[in-house]
């Protein structure tokens, strides 16, 4: 047969409902973080980013979660914490933060993020039967192919270090110079 099951009290792991009587299955089980990953980045080259890069890292739940809210995550940009926040996912596994380079962020080691470093920011992660996230996770070690360098190149000096038809030091139309 079908129809509502009417229920007053809390139900708890171990109740007196059970799916071998009543059909019903009770998620008690928060969903947890399976991985931490810098998944992606705009406009790096050479594995370097610069200024206005956005850097994406995705956080792998254990189970579909949705999210309310701007949670973040911390980052580890050459030593200076800088704040990723949530940018999409919600009701799947894989919860996407972003974090844009700013000037003066510089990274020779590669971006890294500590561990427990999500953080719900007064947002919440919990999976569709209502159980909040636990949100404790691993350290990311220094990633390679995300580099920082937002420090403009500079000339210090220039010079003539040779040049073909010059007459009396003087350069005419078509000598060729050579500048280092």
């Amino acid at each position: 047969t079908t129809g509502a099951i009417a229920f007053t009290g809390t139900v708890t792991t171990g109740s007196f409902l059970s799916s071998a009587s009543t059909g019903l299955t009770v998620d008690t089980t928060a969903p947890t973080v399976s991985s931490v990953a810098i998944s992606s980045a705009t406009g790096a080259q050479n594995s370097t980013l610069n200024v206005g890069d956005v850097v994406s890292v995705t956080v792998t739940m254990s189970e579909a979660t949705t999210v309310t809210g701007t949670p973040q995550l911390t980052l580890n940009v050459g030593g200076t914490s800088r704040v990723a926040s949530y940018a999409s996912g919600s009701g799947t596994t894989g919860l996407v933060f972003t974090y844009t380079i700013q000037s003066g962020d510089t990274d020779a080691n590669g971006i890294s993020i500590a561990a427990n470093s999500l953080a719900l920011n007064g947002g919440t992660l919990a999976d569709a039967a209502g159980n909040a996230a636990t949100i404790t996770h691993s350290a990311v070690a220094d990633n390679a192919s995300y580099l920082v360098d937002t420090t403009a190149p500079t000339v210090s000096s220039v010079a003539i270090s040779s040049a073909t038809g010059a007459q009396n030091s003087t350069l005419n139309v078509g000598d060729v110079v050579s500048v280092t």
